[in-house]
């Protein structure tokens, strides 16, 4: 009986806001002659938002914001399946997650025969810290996606970092994550920035130094995201958060072009906190606790710690994970080299192929890179390969006229064989537009080409000359070599391949 008076009241309640809303718009706006914002309804949504939240604890955006006990408030399964992987509805396979797994086991290997130590650290989502402020309907004590992966990757003796218990664990201390947020705070922050150096301390074993800033209590900034995503948010006041008593420290801070990875100029400032949603940035501190440089490749997560990964490394260099992979990592690492590589994935992402997409091992080398034995396995002008009909050649004293009709004109090198770990193709091509040249290569035979299997480089007008060191097990799964993207005619003056001895 008392919800029906409840609803009663809420709909008496909603009909008169309804009706009183657009008035006094009209009366605000009618004076400036707005009339179409006269009719604006945000403000009557934003007010039936609040007081279903307050009056009977619900979320009108579901898909966005669920609410739970005590009012606390998560995210929806909008995000990344949040929900089902919470309550272990969404669970792959285990071959699935075994495949997925090894891609990281690959990605480690990697950096690590470069001597770069790696790390991937978890973020947990807030709906893992704080289980018992989830709804009722919420509740799941199973074990889930993220347990599968911690399982198949200790397998693999992955340098994976866990912080779910450590994070509930440290609520015990000080509360973790805000009520109305999505993000850790401060404290939360801090605490998984501790673990993770300890664990690469560990790990390799390495003796870097901590930062060991006192937290301390303050009033406002607190995270209010959620509320947000109800347009609620201004109808609430600032709560008790927690912030850095961090000694004012300079750094030169700048941003990386997204696109082509330059590292544009930087300018001192007092130590920032740092987004790298949408810009990727860097930081250079000369009077940094270690002298390490790092790769940090983050998401939204990383705002509340930057400042103390600021101080800790002399050099750090902060990607999103969904800007940077593949060739463009690698190229990345090997212009930069950084001494330290840490993936801070929130929970909810950490699932993701382009996390662990297939770096292919293919560098641009200098033009004059001799190495001392090389022995020739392929010539344009000796060796037969396969052509499709969108390139024709033809073949004078020292040049090849190429000419093609499409946009898409192959060579695929099906009769090349390598013996060697690298091969070294050598590329020099006359051309008069803008284009890219691009290899597709194979890691088994029977695979299709992808272009997320490829590696592109771009050919300006003129003569252009291209060096690439390349794994010979691509060579022997039919590399596939895409000379140009466009239609037109050009002059090729050499394509030849070395095996090195």
């Amino acid at each position: 009986m008392i919800n029906k008076r409840f609803i009663k009241y809420f709909i008496i309640f909603s009909i008169l806001l309804i009706g009183f809303l657009p008035t006094y718009n009209f009366y605000q706006y009618a004076k400036k002659y707005d009339f179409k914002k006269s009719f604006n309804l945000d403000s009557v949504e934003k007010y039936i938002n609040y007081a279903v939240y307050k009056i009977f604890n619900q979320s009108m955006n579901q898909e966005q914001v669920i609410t739970g006990k005590d009012g606390f408030l998560f995210l929806g399964n909008h995000y990344n399946n949040i929900l089902h992987k919470t309550n272990g509805l969404f669970r792959p396979t285990n071959d699935e997650i075994k495949n997925w797994t090894q891609k990281l086991k690959d990605l480690q290997n990697w950096y690590e025969e470069k001597g770069i130590r790696f790390v991937i650290v978890i973020a947990p989502n807030k709906h893992s810290i704080y289980k018992e402020k989830l709804p009722g309907w919420m509740k799941y004590d199973g074990e889930t996606l993220t347990d599968d992966i911690i399982k198949f990757s200790k397998e693999k003796q992955i340098n994976i970092l866990d912080l779910r218990a450590e994070l509930i664990n440290a609520r015990e201390q000080r509360e973790t994550y805000g009520k109305y947020g999505t993000h850790w705070n401060a404290f939360g922050a801090y605490v998984g920035y501790l673990k993770t150096i300890d664990f690469l301390n560990d790990i390799y074993p390495l003796e870097l130094t901590i930062l060991d800033p006192p937290i301390v209590d303050y009033f406002g900034n607190s995270d209010k995201g959620l509320l947000g995503m109800l347009k609620i948010s201004d109808l609430f006041k600032m709560e008790n958060n927690y912030k850095y008593d961090i000694n004012n420290t300079i750094v030169c801070y700048g941003d990386i072009n997204k696109s082509s990875s330059k590292i544009l100029p930087c300018k001192n400032l007092l130590n920032p906190r740092i987004s790298i949603n949408n810009t990727p940035r860097y930081i250079i501190n000369k009077t940094s606790l270690n002298n390490e440089k790092v790769l940090f490749i983050g998401d939204s997560f990383s705002i509340e710690n930057s400042q103390l990964y600021n101080i800790t490394f002399s050099t750090m260099w902060k990607w999103h994970h969904t800007h940077i992979n593949g060739v463009k990592l690698s190229t990345f690492v090997k212009k930069h080299k950084p001494d330290i590589v840490i993936y801070q994935i929130v929970e909810r992402a950490i699932y993701n192929a382009g996390i662990v997409a297939t770096i292919p091992n293919i560098i641009q080398i200098e033009m004059n890179h001799e190495p001392r034995h090389t022995r020739e396995i392929f010539d344009i002008f000796e060796n037969s390969f396969h052509v499709n009909n969108q390139a024709v050649l033809n073949f004078h004293g020292d040049n090849i006229v190429l000419n093609v009709t499409g946009n898409d004109p192959i060579f695929i090198l099906n009769q090349t064989k390598a013996s060697s770990k690298n091969v070294i193709l050598n590329y020099k091509i006359e051309s008069n537009i803008d284009t890219t040249f691009q290899l597709f290569y194979k890691k088994d035979l029977n695979s299709k080409y992808n272009r997320s299997d490829s590696y592109l480089v771009p050919i300006k007008k003129g003569i252009n000359s291209v060096n690439l060191l390349i794994p010979g097990l691509f060579i022997n799964n039919k590399l596939r070599i895409d000379p140009v993207s466009t239609a037109g005619k050009y002059k090729i003056h050499r394509l030849l391949i070395f095996e090195e001895e």
